[in-house]
């Protein structure tokens, strides 16, 4: 199989798939970058995901409100009602140190938040909460003893106590609606599930605001993991989305460059070359490297995730475009002439609409047609690195054999050379002279 032709069609489909995972992953970070896709995630994991109770939605409604909010983001448009914004987890994104980490009036949420100034904003929300209803609280306290005290020195021995006690005693009025009434307090902002959590984590740091803090903590971070995986699939359905939208304007049918390699030597030599020479050029691309963490788990790559302060968003927006506008230029455009990609013909039609109509019923008219841009599709969904690594593989593979066919090849050493005459001088005379033979 050594530099065969079955080899050299892997390697010049796996190269395929290699500049078009690039492309659509440079594309698909210029999304993210200027809508934000991964700090509206981020806000919709705490939001929604910790700090809100389950919807009660139906199905479809659900589908409606999600496709609305999305659409919405992408203009940054706030359409929160008062009673949304009003939330435990919306008043946390709209705190001083939360805004802080947004970048700009357009990029107004921000991508990452340290899990220490996650637990610093919601206890400081949380005794915002207490001072908002210390009045309630009290009177809630007084049915509970028999004491004469008055309401004024109740608040204010509430108003003086410790942050934990605060904390304790706003859960405990929370808890008083939830679990004896069944129904939340007026002007609430903390929800039944969220209650329950912060009520657990509170008992289990038996009553410590640092034990508390700390499970606050870890409760953040667990949630944070479980949005790395979200995300992680946001962005292989948004993958999926552009490869094929990629395929069907270039026109890469994946298995008519099948057949075209498998029969056109002069292509198949070609593009083997420009894939031998992308192992160097990509080799230290970050976009075809693995983000593994340090447990060995591969993670996406969150580019400017990690960042304390997200102002380079719109330089990240602009290299990835660039990189897409040099792919177009460069390996994709060779690439292109190589394999005869593309639209030549419109069906005799030269208007754009005629062109549009012309290319969508060739796509979903035949079913082969169709299948080879869902490869690519599929395949670039893969993402770069993994088809980097196979042909850095593949290349090596074929290398090897090469070397080793020339090796075979090779004139072989003469054994036996040819002998030069030799005299030989015995003297066997008793008089000195020599015997010549």
């Amino acid at each position: 199989m050594f530099n065969s032709p079955l080899l050299d069609i892997t390697i010049g489909l796996v190269f395929i798939f290699l500049i078009y995972s690039l492309l659509v992953t440079s594309i698909n970070e210029v999304i993210a970058s200027l809508f934000g896709l991964r700090a509206r995630m981020l806000k919709s994991a705490i939001v929604v995901g910790m700090l809100s109770n389950t919807s009660k939605d139906s199905r479809w409604k659900s589908l409606f409100k999600g496709i609305k909010g999305f659409f919405g983001g992408l203009v940054h448009h706030d359409d929160r009602s008062v009673e949304e914004k009003a939330k435990i987890g919306e008043k946390i994104f709209d705190h001083p140190l939360i805004k802080n980490y947004g970048s700009s009036r357009f990029f107004p949420l921000p991508s990452y938040i340290p899990t220490n100034n996650f637990s610093t904003v919601l206890i400081d929300v949380l005794l915002k909460e207490f001072n908002d209803k210390v009045e309630d609280i009290a009177r809630y306290k007084l049915t509970l003893t028999a004491d004469n005290e008055s309401l004024e020195n109740t608040i204010l021995n509430l108003r003086n106590s410790n942050n934990t006690i605060k904390i304790k005693e706003l859960l405990a009025y929370y808890g008083h609606h939830y679990a004896e009434k069944d129904a939340a307090p007026p002007l609430f902002i903390i929800d039944k599930e969220t209650w329950q959590i912060l009520q657990m984590h509170l008992q289990n740091s038996l009553y410590d605001i640092d034990q508390f803090v700390r499970k606050i903590e870890g409760w953040f971070d667990d949630s944070m993991d479980r949005v790395s995986g979200w995300y992680k699939r946001q962005s292989q359905l948004i993958l999926i989305i552009l490869g094929f939208m990629i395929a069907l304007i270039f026109n890469v049918d994946t298995l008519e460059i099948t057949g075209k390699l498998s029969t056109d030597k002069d292509a198949r030599d070609k593009l083997v070359q420009m894939a031998t020479q992308a192992v160097d050029q990509y080799k230290d691309d970050p976009r075809v490297k693995k983000m593994v963490t340090a447990d060995g788990v591969e993670v996406i790559d969150n580019s400017g995730e990690n960042k304390e302060i997200n102002n380079a968003i719109f330089k990240e927006y602009q290299a990835k475009s660039d990189s897409v506008k040099n792919l177009l230029k460069g390996d994709i455009n060779k690439t292109n002439e190589i394999i005869a990609a593309g639209w030549k013909t419109y069906g005799g039609k030269k208007s754009l609409t005629g062109k549009v109509g012309y290319v969508l019923k060739r796509t979903f008219t035949s079913p082969r047609k169709f299948l080879g841009f869902m490869i690519l599709a599929f395949a670039v969904s893969l993402g770069a690195p993994f088809w980097f690594d196979l042909l850095n593989k593949l290349v090596k593979l074929r290398n090897a054999g090469k070397k080793e066919e020339d090796k075979n090849n090779a004139t072989p050493s003469k054994i036996n050379p040819a002998q030069t005459p030799v005299t030989v001088n015995i003297n066997t005379q008793p008089n000195g002279e020599e015997a010549v033979g």
